[in-house]
């Protein structure tokens, strides 16, 4: 009874929480920034490794959005 009770709280608070939005980010320890397509013109420049995270984890480590990706954000929310 106990675990299912358990079970079943963490399927409700998983359910309640905003699902998190992937990102890329250059591992580059000189790159601030994030980006929200694994295309952008700006993150092919990256001679490191690109790994998908978490927007929530990019913005722990203070990197902000990349200025093409949010143009192209704000085009596509226009829409």
């Amino acid at each position: 009874m106990k675990n299912s009770l358990i079970f079943f709280a963490t399927i409700v608070i998983g359910l309640s929480l905003p699902a998190q939005k992937k990102v890329y980010i250059c591992t580059d320890p000189k790159s601030q920034v994030y980006h929200y397509e694994e295309l952008c013109k700006e993150l092919e420049k990256c001679k490191f490794e690109i790994k998908q995270i978490k927007e929530n984890e990019a913005n722990d480590q203070e990197k902000r959005l990349c200025k093409l990706c949010k143009e192209n954000q704000k085009k596509k929310d226009s829409e």
